[in-house]
């Protein structure tokens, strides 16, 4: 084929040629069902083709038009770029809202799918949707804003979806085809993605919005735009983030980065308060710690870590970046999600690395093969280190099951989504350690910990779980119980879940309390409040933003007492006022 008076590639059973941007191939099938390979005429390297990257003649059509798997989707999905709001509104409160509670509840979600005639297909893929919750003298206002990232404007200048996410793959119609395939025999990977959409942090007295990539975007508070993007990979040598960092008491951020070299995979950043406002925030970030891929060729996701008072806590999870396919992620134009390749039957494996020292214990734990998205709170007793997260055994294909084709197929199947409430216990030590007797020696816990047979550093944990058949994510705790012992944890469930339910567990009664709702509803992440000068763990309130899946009913922000898990009050939206369902955010009582 001729591309721009070039032969580039050349094929014994496929024509291959340009149409809008796609590798585009010419044949009566319908349906391709292998990989195939094809040689570059000018310098004779092979390419290998995914499956994945192929648009048949008879689909390329559908690409645009077929919107009915995003129609079938509930409302809190239906995001418009017209729901937009340039101010807050007032809203309906019911109940009474703790008049000590004054400052602003900011969330963060992907929350915008469409975009003209094209929809994302996959959960993790809509555009940043920021809310600002602002209660001040037991009144409440909302205000909701599309994050103007370089992203989302670029797809709205050109009225579809462009780019890559999770679970689509859209052409630039600004990159040549020959570009794209120049591209294919050079070591690049698709440029990092500014849709901030997981998370938000403060630090100093800004605000950032977080996602998985090295970007990071600082918001306007009041107009929930962005004010400046940096990248963290400017400063460290890490090729991806984390939308998950913690924040300690002396205003310091430790931040974690993945690197695509499997000899320091896993890095821990220090990030200190900012002493010069001149530069960029991140300008002295420092890895302090790193760490081995047990693969070569693949890197763990990582979504979340846990930290105690003298370790950082990594799941080296049974899903992972495979490199070779993250190097063709961009000029083979293949969905993010094909990067991630689960290892279905291999263990979660948990590694603690010395905050003081850098280095790795050299213990490994292995697990059930499972995956964890999100960390509750890690910590040590006793010589032993506590890991309590939300863990989805046998969970490897997490990420896949996120398509809507499938989270609609599931929902009418009533599948669940089964993270659980589950706690880990690793011995610092193997000192006097025998084969088949349990190490962990801590009372009123059911975890265990066994040596490997024929091992002298590998011990073979299983979790304790708590709170029975319920499905626990998104969690929090009183922040200031971050890495030491903590008792109460609370949760909701998930987009995948059968059960509308948010929770308060006790870990030392090892029960639970419930706030319901109906199929109309998704419950949020739960924020925990203390109340100024509160000396007790749960003394305070929770808030989570209730969402509506259908316009029959408002979307609402309730405010729980958290102690009693019982609500106390409500601010109720407009019934005409969409909102989008969000994954995290932060309550801050500070004017940003």
């Amino acid at each position: 084929m001729e591309i721009e008076g070039v032969r580039a590639l050349q094929c014994s059973r496929f024509e291959i040629f340009p149409k809008s941007g796609y590798l585009y191939l010419k044949t009566k099938k319908k349906r391709i069902y292998e990989d195939f390979s094809a040689t570059c005429a000018i310098c004779k390297t092979r390419l290998y083709i995914p499956l994945s990257s192929i648009v048949c003649e008879s689909d390329f059509g559908k690409m645009s038009e077929d919107l009915s798997l995003y129609n079938q989707l509930p409302q809190y999905y239906h995001l418009e770029e017209s729901d937009h709001m340039n101010k807050p509104i007032e809203t309906d409160v019911t109940g009474e809202v703790p008049n000590w509670i004054n400052g602003s509840l900011y969330r963060n979600g992907a929350g915008l799918y469409k975009v003209g005639p094209t929809a994302w297909n996959h959960f993790f893929d809509g555009f940043a949707v920021l809310q600002r919750w602002t209660i001040s003298d037991s009144e409440v206002t909302f205000q909701t804003s599309v994050l103007d990232s370089e992203d989302y404007k670029k797809c709205a200048k050109h009225r579809r979806l462009v780019g890559q996410g999770v679970g689509s793959s859209f052409p630039d119609p600004c990159e040549t085809i020959f570009g794209r395939l120049f591209n294919s025999f050079l070591p690049s990977s698709a440029p990092a993605s500014d849709n901030t959409n997981v998370n938000l942090m403060e630090f100093g007295d800004r605000l950032f919005a977080l996602t998985e990539s090295p970007a990071i975007n600082e918001i306007n508070p009041d107009s929930l735009t962005v004010k400046e993007k940096s990248m963290i990979k400017d400063y460290v040598a890490v090729h991806l983030g984390t939308a998950h960092p913690h924040k300690l008491k002396d205003g310091s951020i430790i931040f974690y980065g993945t690197n695509m070299n499997y000899k320091q995979a896993y890095n821990f950043i220090a990030i200190p308060p900012q002493s010069d406002p001149s530069k960029s925030p991140f300008a002295d970030a420092k890895i302090i710690a790193a760490a081995p891929s047990r693969w070569k060729m693949s890197i763990s996701y990582t979504h979340s870590f846990g930290m105690t008072q003298n370790y950082f806590v990594h799941f080296e999870q049974p899903l992972a970046v495979n490199l070779p396919r993250a190097v063709l992620l961009k000029p083979l134009r293949l969905k993010r999600g094909d990067v991630l390749v689960p290892f279905e039957g291999e263990s979660l494996d948990i590694m603690l690395v010395s905050r003081s020292t850098g280095e790795r214990l050299p213990i490994t734990y292995k697990a059930p093969e499972g995956v964890v998205f999100h960390f509750i709170n890690c910590y040590e007793e006793s010589n032993f280190v506590i890991c309590d997260a939300c863990f989805y055994p046998k969970g490897a294909k997490a990420v896949q099951r996120l398509y809507f084709d499938l989270i609609l197929e599931d929902a009418k199947a009533r599948i669940d989504f089964n993270f659980k409430y589950a706690r880990f216990v690793l011995p610092q030590s193997l000192d006097g350690a025998e084969e088949g007797k349990n190490l962990v020696t801590l009372p009123d816990t059911t975890a265990k910990a066994f040596l490997e047979k024929d091992s002298e550093n590998v011990v073979c944990v299983s979790p304790e779980y708590f709170g029975d058949n319920l499905i626990a994510d998104l969690p929090s705790i009183n922040y200031d119980y971050n890495g030491v012992k903590h008792r109460y944890a609370y949760t909701t469930t998930n987009i995948c879940s059968t059960q509308r339910v948010l929770a308060k567990f006790d870990v030392v009664e090892k029960s639970t309390k419930t706030y319901e709702v109906n199929e109309n509803y998704l419950p949020g992440e739960p924020v925990f409040v203390a109340r100024p000068g509160a000396t007790e763990e749960d003394d305070g309130v929770v808030l989570s933003t209730i969402v509506a899946a259908n316009s029959t009913v408002q979307s609402y922000l309730v405010v729980l007492d958290a102690k009693t898990f019982q609500e106390v009050a409500r601010a109720n939206l407009p019934l005409e006022q969409k909102m989008s369902f969000t994954f995290h955010g932060i309550f801050t009582d500070k004017e940003l």
